[in-house]
């Protein structure tokens, strides 16, 4: 009896481990199905977000692939409805075009290179924030440079540029000769355009402010307030914009019989206070200037207040270029103001129709931009205004 009931026992027993392995074969199973689906599901999803083509684009669009081609390459003979659906159309899809792909084509790059004297000056600093800003709602990236008003640099920086497909080149030029290796990159078929000073040698489009005229102004408003022995600093005495801006102070000089004093050699602060200490103190002594340049401004009002000598009692200042800070220093500066905004929006849409044109002839533009003398108190004014 205990041996049949042993047996017992022990079949009971010996039945709980085929329950034990058909359990997880079961489970198994389900784990297949649940891995098949979750591939399944992986690569359903992988189809969906595949990137998005230009075709793509143009069945969303409702209009042929070159109509897509046209608008991403920025054509004008696009009518600006279709245009508009076009750019809907890739931004609900996310299109991204393949530079790599566009580049073995033989096609340019989307980018645009900018090189400037310094990016330090508040004035190439906005003028590139401009061109940036534009360059990217065009659909451009933008390279920037600073050639350190070397122009060794600044030729190896267009030449590096041309090397990696720019579309076209923005320069601020260092040189009043211009350099025949830039002429020699423009013959290539890559559009360049200068501004704030043009390039000489070149046939190029450029955008430019009536440097002349701004400096006639600032030195006839000096003249007014009784001045007499009016100093012009500055440095770059090679570059177009110093030569048209002590030109102006000249004609302005010689027409009320006033003896010049131009000094454009001053390229750090303490060849600037230097010569501070020594001009502006003691008989015939130099009672005004005119700065050529923000930077100059801020380092003469430096090298005064360091000195002893207070804007505008001691010295009265005027500064070509305005910036922010200029109505909010102790003594509001007076500047013959122009517009980086305006200079390189200019100048990057200039380029952007040479891009657009590509291989059709067009005549060189010459964009002048006019000045603007705002009178604060730094000049002897009583009052701030403008």
């Amino acid at each position: 009896m205990r041996f049949q009931k042993a047996m017992r026992d022990n079949s009971v027993q010996g039945n709980r481990p085929t329950s034990r392995v058909r359990r997880p074969l079961q489970q198994l199973k389900i784990q297949r199905l649940a891995y098949v689906m979750v591939v399944g599901d992986f690569s359903m999803k992988k189809h969906d977000h595949r990137n998005p083509t230009i075709l793509d684009v143009a069945r969303v669009a409702r209009v042929g692939r070159m109509t897509v081609s046209r608008v991403i390459n920025d054509s004008p003979a696009v009518r600006p409805s279709t245009r508009r659906r076009v750019l809907s159309a890739i931004a609900q899809l996310g299109y991204q075009q393949n530079e790599a792909a566009r580049m073995l084509q033989g096609k340019r790059a989307k980018m645009i290179g900018l090189i400037v004297p310094d990016l330090s000056d508040a004035f190439f600093a906005s003028c590139a924030h401009t061109v940036q800003h534009i360059a990217h709602d065009h659909g451009y990236m933008t390279l920037v440079a600073s050639s350190e008003r070397d122009i060794e640099a600044e030729v190896a920086h267009a030449q590096l540029m041309a090397t990696r497909k720019l579309s076209g080149i923005l320069v601020v030029t260092s040189t009043q000769g211009g350099d025949e290796r830039l002429s020699r990159l423009q013959k290539t078929g890559l559009p360049i355009v200068a501004f704030d000073r043009p390039i000489e040698g070149i046939q190029t489009d450029c955008v430019v402010v009536e440097n002349r005229q701004g400096a006639e102004m600032a030195s006839q408003h000096l003249i007014e307030h009784g001045h007499r022995n009016i100093a012009c600093i500055g440095y770059d005495e090679t570059t177009y914009t110093t030569m048209e801006r002590v030109g102006g102070y000249l004609n302005v000089m010689r027409a009320a019989n006033h003896k010049p004093n131009v000094v454009v050699d001053l390229d750090t602060f303490e060849k600037l206070r230097r010569w501070v200490a020594k001009a502006c103190k003691g008989s015939g002594r130099t009672t005004a200037i005119f700065s050529l340049n923000a930077v100059l401004s801020i380092w003469i009002l430096r090298a005064l207040a360091e000195l002893g000598l207070s804007v505008p009692d001691d010295v009265a200042l005027i500064g070509f270029d305005d910036f922010e800070l200029a109505p909010l220093i102790s003594t509001p500066l007076t500047t013959v103001a122009q517009s980086p905004v305006a200079i390189a929006s200019r100048a990057i849409t200039l380029l952007l129709d040479r891009i657009n044109r590509a291989g059709t002839q067009t005549d060189v533009a010459k964009i002048v931009l006019p000045m603007t003398l705002i009178v604060r108190n730094s000049c002897g004014c009583g009052r701030p205004q403008g």
